[in-house]
This record gives C-alpha cells, sequence and structure tokens, in this order.
C-alpha cells in the first residue's frame, strides 16, 4: 500500500469515466502523486455531472465503466504505485423514482421497509400523513385541467404509473384496487413495489383486462371526484413546486428538492450506505474515504467513530494487510477561530480551511477600508459583511428554508409542552425567537444534540443569543431564556421521562442540521454573492470579515495543523469553489492596488452608463472578475477568444445574480435583468462600441499577469510545504482561472500537461514564458518528487517560523521544516505586487536590500541547496541574505539533502 502522501481531485462523469482517468495516471505519478481522489462513485442520476444524487449506494456507476472499469483503474495504480481515495455521500441520496429506497417509499408510504431510511416528519401540518412532493410546474387543479398529469401503463404495457412531465410514480396499493375494482376485476395480495409489479403483470395477461383498465382510465379522466379520489389513495401528495419551502416533510440537502436526507443514525441505513466502499476497502481497492456535508449527519462523532470502527474492522481480519491505513477526511467548513474536533477519529479536513488561510496571508490589510467605503458609496450596500449576512440568513428563514424552520419549532414545542410555561409559549414566539439566535450563529452547527454540551458549544450559543438580545425584539425576552434553557442545560430539571429526553434531543439535532443548511444557503449561496467588497475573500471556508493575515499568524495555524492534524489536506481549489486558486490569487492583487482599482471602476462604470444596465453593484463584482479570470495573453482584439470568454463570464454572472437574490432568482428568474447582464457583458468583452474601454480593461487585466501569477506560485509553494497533505485539483498544475461550477468542471487538456511534464527549459525561459503554466508544474513536479523521496520531511517534520530582519521583513513568510539531521527551509515574498522585476513573476532583486533570514542550524555550519536553482547556501553566519535567496527564482526552497 502507498504511504498518502499528495492527491489529485478527479470529477467523474460519462465523459471522463475510470477508462478515461486511467489513461492519465502515467502523468499523476510523474507528477509526484500518490493518491488519485475521486468523486463519488457509486451510481448516480443518468448524466449526473457531480456523482452526489446518488440513486442506488450498493453499485458502481455504470456510467463511469461499473466495478470492472473501478477494478482496472485501480489496477493501473497499482502499477505506478498510486492509490485510490473515493468520496462517499452519508447524509443524501436523489429523491429520483430511479432510486429504489425512494420509490418503495412513494408506492408503499410508512409501511415501506425503506421509509425510516429518509428523514421524513409524516405528521407535519399541512400534509395529511402523506410525504409531500413539490413537483408540479402549476397547482394542483391547474395540472390536472391542463392532462399534466396522466396515468398510464409501461412497462410493456403491464405497470400502472402516474406521468407527470415524463417522470412515472409509482401507485399505491389501494389506488390500484380502486382502479382495477373499477375495471370488474380483483388484484391478488402484495407486501412489496416489487410484488406489486407482479401483481399487476399477472392480471393484464390478456388484451381484454388491458382494453378494461384503459377504459377504466379514461373513467377516471371524465370524472374529476374519482381522479381526486385517486390521487388521495396515493402515500404522497403531488404538490405545486412553489409549495415545498413552505410545506415539504422530508429533510433535503440544504434546501434541494431533490435531494432527500437519510437518516444515518441508524444502524441498517448505515449498512446499506457503507455496503459498497467497505466492500472496496477488504478487496484492497480504496485506501481513504473523504466524507461529504459531514455537518449535515445527526451526530457526525458517533457516525465518524462507527465508521471508523468498521473500516478497522473489514481490515483487521487479513493479516497480510495489517499494516493497511484507509484514512478519513471529511468535508467540514471551520470557522476563522473554530478547530476541528479532536475526538472525531479523523485524518482531517478537505483543506478549506487551508485555501481560507493561504488566501488571507495575500491580502493586503491597508486595502479593505478604501474597498468598503468605494463598495458601500457605489452600491448602497452594507459595509462589514456582517450585516449582509444577517440579513441574508433572515431572507433564507422566511423563504427557502421555511419548512425547516417550522419543524424545528414544532420540536421544541412538543417538549416545551410538559415544561411549567410550556402551555404559555405561543408556536409563533418560538418561530421568531428560534430565528434570532439562528441568526448570530457565527459557526455551522454546535455537536450537542447528545445532551453533552462542550464548552466550544456554549461559547457559540452563548454569543448567539447575546447577539439575539442586542439586536432582536425585546418583547421575545423572556422566550429567549427558556429557549436558552433548552439548548444550554445539560440536565433540565424537566427531563423526567425517556420521551422528554427524546423530544430535546429531537429538537436539539434539528436546531443543528438547520443552522448548518442555514449558514450554507445564506452564506456561501447568497452573501457572498451580494458582498462585493473584493470576491477573493468570498470563497467556501473564508469569512470576508477577516479580510487579511500576518506571517506570525499564519505560523501560529501551521504549528497547530502540526501538532493536530498533519495529515489533514491541504486545498486551493476544489469542485465546489467560487473562483479558482489563479482567479483568487490575480483579485488579491486588487488589495494591493486598492486606489488603482477603484479609480478605475468609477470611470469604467461611467463609460458603461446606459439606462438598461444591472445594478452598480452587479458591475462592480463584473469588472473585478473580468481582471481576475481574463486569461493570460488574450488580446483584446481576439474575437474568439473574447467570444469564448464572454459565454462564460455570462454564466457565471446569471448564477452569480440568482444566487444573490436581489435582482433575480432561480425560483423566478428575472429575464429582462438577466438580458441586461448578458448584454453588458457583451458589450464589454465583445461589442465594437467599447473597443476603447475593453483595451483599456485589457492593459489593467494584463497588469495582474505578473503578480497574480507570482501569488500563485506562492499559494502552491505553501500549499506543498506547510504540514498537511496538498491536494491538486484537477487541471491545477497549470494557471487555474476557472470560475464556479460548472466553469471548474471544464475538461482538462492532460495531453498538452504531458508534452511539458519533463521539460527542461531553463529558470529564465520559464519565467519568461511563464503565462503558459509550465512554471507552476514545474514547481509542483520538483516538490511533489522531493516529498516523494523524503515524505517524513513533510508529514512529521516539525514547523519552525523563522525570523526575518531587515526593512522587507513584513513582505516575507519563511519557516523550516526539521526531523532529524533533515532540513527545508521554505522562503516566500508576500504583498510585492509593485515590485516585480519587469514582466516576470519574481521580486526585483534590489528590493530586498539587507533584508536576511536568522537562521543557524543548531549543530554549527550548514549546508542548503536550493531546489530549483541548485545554489548552496550556508548557514555559518547566523543569517541567510534573502536577496541572495530570491535573485533567480520566485521562491526559495532549501534543502539539506544532496540527492535533488
Amino acid at each position: 500500500m502507498t504511504a498518502l502522501r499528495a492527491t489529485v481531485r478527479l470529477q467523474l462523469n460519462r465523459d471522463f469515466d475510470f477508462s478515461a482517468a486511467a489513461e492519465r495516471v502515467p502523468y499523476f505519478a510523474a507528477l509526484g502523486l500518490s493518491h488519485v481522489y475521486l468523486s463519488p462513485i457509486a451510481m448516480a442520476r443518468p448524466g449526473s455531472t457531480h456523482g452526489y444524487d446518488v440513486i442506488n449506494p450498493a453499485i458502481v456507476n455504470p456510467e463511469l465503466g461499473g466495478e470492472s472499469g473501478l477494478v482496472e483503474f485501480v489496477r493501473v495504480l497499482h502499477q505506478h504505485n498510486m492509490g485510490a481515495i473515493i468520496d462517499i455521500v452519508p447524509n443524501h441520496m436523489a429523491a429520483d423514482v430511479a432510486n429504489p429506497w425512494w420509490a418503495d417509499v412513494l408506492a408503499l408510504g410508512r409501511a415501506s421497509r425503506y421509509a425510516h431510511y429518509f428523514d421524513i416528519d409524516w405528521s407535519a401540518p399541512d400534509t395529511e400523513g402523506k410525504l409531500w412532493l413539490p413537483i408540479l410546474a402549476a397547482p394542483l387543479e391547474q395540472a390536472l385541467a391542463h392532462d399534466e398529469l396522466t396515468l398510464e401503463r409501461h412497462i410493456g404495457g403491464t405497470t400502472l404509473a402516474l406521468s407527470v412531465a415524463g417522470t412515472k410514480f409509482p401507485v399505491s396499493e389501494q389506488s390500484l384496487r380502486f382502479l382495477f375494482d373499477m375495471a370488474g376485476f380483483e388484484l391478488p395480495r402484495f407486501k412489496t413495489s416489487t410484488q406489486a409489479i407482479d401483481a399487476v403483470r399477472r392480471v393484464t395477461q390478456d388484451n381484454a383486462r388491458c382494453a378494461a383498465i384503459d377504459q377504466a382510465i379514461e373513467r377516471l379522466y371524465a370524472d374529476e371526484g374519482q381522479m381526486r379520489h385517486f390521487l388521495d389513495l396515493q402515500h404522497y401528495r403531488l404538490a405545486w413546486w412553489r409549495s415545498g419551502n413552505q410545506v415539504i416533510n422530508y429533510r433535503r440537502f440544504f434546501d434541494i428538492d431533490s435531494l432527500a436526507a437519510l437518516a444515518m443514525d441508524r444502524e441498517e441505513v448505515f449498512e446499506a450506505v457503507h455496503a459498497l466502499p467497505l466492500r472496496l476497502i477488504k478487496d484492497g481497492l480504496i485506501d481513504g474515504l473523504r466524507v461529504d456535508h459531514v455537518d449535515g449527519l445527526t451526530q457526525p462523532r458517533e457516525y465518524l467513530r462507527k465508521l471508523r470502527h468498521r473500516v478497522n474492522r473489514v481490515l483487521h481480519p487479513d493479516p497480510c494487510r495489517s499494516s493497511r491505513q484507509v484514512t478519513l477526511h471529511i468535508e467540514k467548513i471551520l470557522a476563522d477561530d473554530e478547530k476541528l474536533r479532536a475526538d472525531w477519529p479523523v485524518e482531517g479536513t478537505t483543506g478549506y480551511d487551508f485555501m481560507n488561510q493561504v488566501g488571507a496571508l495575500q491580502h493586503d490589510p491597508g486595502g479593505e477600508a478604501p474597498l468598503a467605503h468605494a463598495w458601500s458609496t457605489v452600491t448602497g450596500r452594507y459595509v462589514h459583511f456582517e450585516d449582509e449576512a444577517r440579513e441574508a440568513r433572515r431572507t433564507i428563514l422566511a423563504t427557502s428554508l421555511a419548512a425547516d424552520l417550522g419543524r424545528c419549532t414544532r420540536a421544541f414545542q412538543r417538549y416545551a409542552t410538559d415544561t411549567p410555561e410550556g402551555g404559555d409559549l405561543t408556536p409563533l414566539a418560538l418561530q421568531r425567537t428560534l430565528a434570532e439566535v439562528l441568526e448570530h450563529m457565527s459557526v455551522y452547527r454546535t455537536y450537542s444534540s447528545a445532551g453533552l454540551i462542550k464548552s466550544d458549544d456554549r461559547r457559540i450559543l452563548e454569543q448567539a443569543f447575546e447577539g439575539a438580545a442586542k439586536d432582536g425584539d425585546p418583547d421575545l425576552a423572556e422566550q429567549r431564556t427558556y429557549l436558552h434553557q433548552y439548548l444550554l442545560e445539560t440536565k433540565p430539571r424537566w427531563l423526567d421521562s425517556l420521551s422528554q429526553r427524546r423530544h430535546l434531543q429531537t429538537a436539539r439535532r434539528l436546531f443543528e442540521q438547520l443552522s448548518t443548511s442555514l449558514n450554507a444557503k445564506a452564506i456561501e449561496d447568497t452573501a457572498f454573492y451580494r458582498y462585493g467588497v473584493l470576491l477573493s475573500r468570498n470563497e467556501v471556508g473564508s469569512d470576508p470579515r477577516v479580510f487579511s493575515l500576518d506571517a506570525k499568524r499564519f505560523h501560529e495555524q501551521m504549528q497547530k495543523r502540526a501538532a493536530i492534524c498533519p495529515r489533514s489536506l491541504l486545498a486551493t481549489a476544489t469542485h465546489d469553489h467560487k473562483r479558482g486558486e489563479d482567479t483568487r490569487a490575480r483579485m488579491a492583487i486588487i488589495s494591493e492596488r486598492a486606489q488603482w482599482f477603484v479609480d478605475n471602476a468609477k470611470q469604467w462604470l461611467a463609460d458603461l452608463h446606459n439606462s438598461n444596465r444591472p445594478s452598480r453593484g452587479t458591475q462592480w463584482i463584473l469588472l473585478q472578475t473580468i481582471l481576475a479570470a481574463w486569461p493570460l495573453g488574450m488580446a483584446h482584439d481576439d474575437k474568439e477568444a473574447l467570444s469564448t470568454f464572454a459565454a462564460r463570464i455570462q454564466q457565471w454572472l446569471i448564477k452569480a445574480e440568482r444566487e444573490a437574490k436581489l435582482h433575480t432568482r432561480w425560483t423566478t428568474p428575472n429575464r429582462i435583468y438577466e438580458e441586461a447582464c448578458k448584454t453588458v457583458v457583451h458589450d464589454i468583452l465583445v461589442s465594437p462600441h467599447y473597443e476603447a474601454l475593453r483595451e483599456y480593461i485589457c492593459r489593467a487585466a494584463q497588469s495582474l499577469d505578473a503578480p497574480g501569477a507570482l501569488n500563485g506560485l506562492v499559494a502552491t509553494t505553501l500549499r506543498l510545504t506547510v504540514p498537511g497533505v496538498p491536494d491538486l485539483y484537477q487541471g491545477a498544475d497549470y494557471w487555474d482561472q476557472s470560475l464556479v461550477d460548472p466553469d471548474n468542471r471544464r475538461p482538462v487538456d492532460y495531453a498538452l500537461r504531458q508534452t511539458t511534464i519533463q521539460s527542461d527549459e531553463p529558470a529564465t525561459d520559464l519565467l519568461a514564458n511563464y503565462r503558459n503554466g509550465v512554471l507552476k508544474q514545474h514547481i509542483i513536479r520538483r516538490l511533489l518528487n522531493v516529498r516523494k523521496r523524503h515524505p517524513e520531511l513533510f508529514i512529521d517534520a516539525a514547523y519552525e517560523p523563522l525570523d526575518v530582519i531587515g526593512p522587507r521583513k513584513d513582505h516575507l513568510v519563511v519557516f523550516l521544516r526539521r526531523r532529524g539531521k533533515q532540513q527545508m527551509l521554505v522562503a516566500v515574498p508576500r504583498l510585492c505586487a509593485q515590485e516585480l522585476d519587469g514582466d516576470r513573476p519574481i521580486v526585483r532583486k534590489d528590493f530586498w536590500g539587507s533584508t536576511a533570514i536568522a537562521y543557524s542550524d543548531r549543530d554549527g555550519a550548514c549546508t542548503l541547496v536550493d531546489l530549483f536553482t541548485r545554489v548552496t547556501h550556508r548557514s555559518g553566519a547566523g543569517s541567510l541574505p534573502v536577496q541572495a535567496l530570491l535573485s533567480h527564482w520566485p521562491v526559495a526552497v532549501l534543502v539539506s539533502e544532496p540527492d535533488l
């Protein structure tokens, strides 16, 4: 088994399956990677581009090549001494009739053996004990009137189903008997949905019976009362899609009706969902698991403990594989001051936290105030992100998560009924109180549903209540006091019975899961698209309230990483990012040129002035994005390239505006406004009328090329040298100027990358031709291959910050990785956008002056060799001059080993 050193994340789909991925394994091995980290491989909806809409977790997706394709892919990996990690989705499945579990619930309702697999509230108000399915394009009466809902025979004419927009929904036993009675014959008894199909098939063996059924269906259509009665006999209620957010009674993945949450705390559900990955681990095919959306689960700690135990159990029986270690990494968003729980048995997170840290390190704190002031002045929006976030939370609770808030309220109401004041706590007051507290939750969630409230959770909840008391309704003060007791008392005095304990546990769980969904939808998918001070700080895992990070704080975070989670993943790009790693690196330069951007943006907005333009805020974020995503080397008059770029930007802008929900939204697209958005993009990038403006913007974008590239190389170097396991997102071995999905999931030109992997271009040529991306690939390959030879220096070595002395000390990040006699010294520049050596991503030599690194080997003089320039440096004098380190290469990585 290959030890985990570095991963590459691949997004599989039917156009890039196991076979296509296997063809790229030799390239990944040459790059120095140890594992390929795959998007979900379980059977998903046909045509799925991401794999998170699973319909059968027990089967390897046939569209990817099935299990045989996976086995062959892993065989190729093993030939190259590499392993595989897979992404698993324990929180949810597709709410789709192609999902056999979901289809069985539709057919049999609460009697289905799978009814408890999903988190369904059968007693929710207005649902009449049915599963609420908001899938109709219009209210039910209109759908019936326009024949949008029909009863059909299908699968050879022997099975009956309700058809809506081409989707066939199974029908209940009662409704089948009702119809067959109308047709004049009896239907045999059955217990499962499969038996129902067989029963109907046996009855409809001859044409006469089929004709009788068809006649009965026609009579249903002719009699509205009978048709409604037939629908009322179903275990689900087909409803207008706009009713979902208010009435839906199954927990979803955030607010997505098509993804139904699983009751993963049930043993049977856990075993069914994890049977495939556990078997693949046992068979030696899989070496690690990436757990998607762990915060959506009822009790993440208990789930992870169970998963670790089950993984160990399948590994233990085989003495030949007793040394195998299967890694667990979790998708977890950590707030700026939040730590990963020490009692979770995982290697760490998937790396959003590092993406935030390295991003903040590259932002100039001096740029925040002028950018924030200009943003507020130009747009009239909030100066401070927290105000924008709170408004977004309030909006989401009142709209897309209204049903979830109602369910949470009912849970607390059930518990409160048995408390002394319960009879006087009205549902409306309790709901408003819950909303006020949720609006101030600073993290995704707490973990107190099991009853034990730890100090970190208590601190977070206390802060939320303090915020609610400060900003909320004074008349709800006493209700907040009661809710405070419910959420924070470890042993409430009212827990006299098992039912009370269960009610409180359920209420706390729903509060925590709602908090997770609210932060994801209100922050990531709303406020991040509304707040435009500088978009490079609006990234998954980031907090725009923390605009920048100095070297001292960065070192502190890396030391904690080395001590607590040295095998956590390090990401700078993911399948979920809002902007690619080099788009963000370029955009961060704006923080160093804040007034330059403000002045230019105001002039460009004036040049674009037109009564049919989108809002000033929309244009502000558009200009930032065009500058940062402008393809390296694209000229202002390259019509074909500009047209392609314009299409990408238009797609991004429409998605951004719908997510912001200010002028248009997914649920109610404002076509006029969206057309104005497309037009302004076309004008800037394509229209001959704005050619002069386009040339000006092109020059401004190209002025970001070299400093943006330097930022990108610095982030890459840090990702590959600080404590942790570097993760390379597909295609980011060249410059990654992608935008949010689907833009960040475009096909990667691996054939081109293969031609440059062994490039022996001299340093001067690599620097001069940096725009082609080979320079970045070269740095990645060199560092990963040293990591391959000396993994202990990267994983187990201590992290020691080194002092910088001299006039430019604030422009350097320097640290030492040391293990025994092995040493690696890393020095990278920061905030040097104005000090480059011409059009090259390297700081000019004379900028550093007398700045030096305070370094003296504890065993005396030490010889260190630069990994990239091969220049030898000695530490005998007690310091290393920065000018000598960074004169010929953008970053310095010095190692004590001679075998470079």
